[in-house]
């Protein structure tokens, strides 16, 4: 196919900055973790659109660790929408 874009080689180091990443890659075939590392991707863009949830009708009561945990991710993201700019 001429013209056609092919695929593009990123190099990634996962270092002791990303704990959690480097231990979930750990256990991942050498051969797989660029897999891996793509499905990540997808799961982290499509966390990022707005769309429908499946969630219930009536949500349950927020708690104080929801709190935490809302006031962690909204950190995370404008920190990753910071990295972006």
């Amino acid at each position: 196919m001429a013209g056609a874009e092919t695929g593009w080689r990123i190099v990634v180091h996962v270092g002791a900055a990303q704990p959690e990443l480097r231990a979930a890659l750990a256990e991942v075939p050498v051969r797989a973790r660029a897999e891996r590392l793509r499905q990540l991707a997808l799961v982290g863009l499509c966390s990022l659109r707005p769309g429908p949830t499946s969630a219930p009708s009536t949500p349950a009561p927020q708690t104080p660790e929801d709190d935490a945990l809302d006031q962690r991710r909204e950190r995370l993201l404008s920190g990753l929408l910071h990295v972006a700019d």
